[in-house]
């Protein structure tokens, strides 16, 4: 009984919701701001994407085989604060 309602019901709602969102046409007036929003909006996009490979290229890397290891840390040498070593010397 169950599946039968909804085999009914589905179809017409899926029909009211195309219905509903298909508009005829709007007429709007799109003004240099909205230009540069949807730049904007396709720009922080594709810095996003770049951030987001970023922070997991090694994880893909490890998946794919490629490199097993994580980033190479940084030489404790380098560091000047690190060690014994006292600015009262």
């Amino acid at each position: 009984m169950r599946s039968i309602r909804a085999a009914i019901l589905f179809p017409i709602t899926l029909s009211l919701l195309f219905l509903g969102a298909s508009a005829s046409s709007a007429h709007a007036y799109l003004d240099a701001g909205t230009g540069s929003m949807i730049l904007q909006v396709l720009l922080g996009g594709v810095a996003g994407l770049a951030i987001a490979g970023k922070l997991y290229w090694y994880k893909f890397l490890s998946a794919v085989g490629i490199k097993r290891d994580g980033p190479e840390p940084a030489e404790a040498n380098d560091d000047p604060l690190s060690g014994d070593s006292r600015a009262d010397r």
